[in-house]
């Protein structure tokens, strides 16, 4: 994992992450930050989007009948 300086803010970090597609690194960051501050709204967000984007993108469409992938009928 990359080192990060602790001045560096952690949404620039996160966004840095996001945009190389290194999701779980960002996901590991993020846990960090939610467990010295676990009332960071911020961080909380930013952890169910990405969770979200991990789920789809990991999605097996062969093993649903919702073959046209529409979110509304999970």
């Amino acid at each position: 994992m990359n080192s990060y300086n602790e001045k560096d803010d952690f949404e620039q970090i996160i966004d840095k992450l996001i945009c190389e597609q290194k999701y779980g690194e960002a996901i590991n960051y993020l846990q960090k930050i939610i467990e010295a501050d676990n009332k960071n709204e911020r961080a909380l967000a930013l952890m169910e989007q990405l969770k979200k984007i991990m789920e789809y993108q990991n999605r097996d469409i062969f093993g649903s009948t919702n073959l046209n992938m529409d979110p509304w009928f999970e």
